[in-house]
């Protein structure tokens, strides 16, 4: 009885597979990006690099307020994972920023509030990465250097190397924005004495 009820059940399950077989994809057409852009510049910043990075470097800080002082450094393999898929985040991104046709805003919509430092049109931004196309590229992989070496020290569990890299990643962001976002900046006033 049971063998009468198995060899429908195989062959009913066995059409469907049989049908996903003889599906063809169309390949591309010669000369067409096999890729399909999504996301825009600025939403792979808010979605990707800007949290990515900021987990990173809160992962190497301690915060000081009114109940003491709160250590933020990974002690768990769980918390050191967390870390790492950041870094990988980032560094993955990096190359998401310069694949090519990838627009810097959404059509008609302004940039974030706080990323207008000069320039308030992302077309002005648009057509200065199209006329610096390789700065920008140098740029993102700088910002992807950085990344693969703070990877290193991640998986080296190496927390002075953390955070001298902070300071590495966080000047690869700054020279990008301060090269299209906001060229014509003031550069920030030193009111302190350098150190002797």
């Amino acid at each position: 009885m049971r063998g009468k009820f198995l060899f429908p059940a195989i062959a009913v399950l066995a059409l469907p597979l049989a049908a996903c077989n003889q599906q063809t994809v169309a390949p591309a057409t010669q000369g067409e990006s096999p890729f399909r852009l999504t996301a825009t510049i600025q939403e792979l910043m808010d979605a990707e690099v800007d949290p990515s990075a900021d987990f990173i470097w809160g992962s190497v800080g301690f915060i000081a307020n009114k109940n003491g002082v709160q250590d933020k450094t990974p002690k768990t393999d769980k918390d050191w994972a967390a870390v790492r898929n950041n870094a990988i985040i980032m560094i993955e991104a990096a190359n998401l920023l310069v694949m090519p046709g990838r627009q810097v805003a959404r059509e008609g919509l302004p940039l974030d509030v706080e990323e207008k430092g000069g320039i308030e049109d992302p077309k002005e931004i648009q057509k200065a990465i199209g006329e610096k196309r390789d700065a920008f590229v140098g740029f993102a992989h700088r910002l992807y250097d950085v990344g693969v070496e703070m990877l290193t020290a991640i998986d080296k569990k190496d927390l002075v190397t953390m955070d001298a890299l902070g300071e590495k990643l966080d000047a690869a962001c700054e020279q990008c924005h301060r090269t299209f976002w906001y060229p014509n900046a003031v550069e920030p006033i030193q009111t302190l004495e350098p150190p002797k």
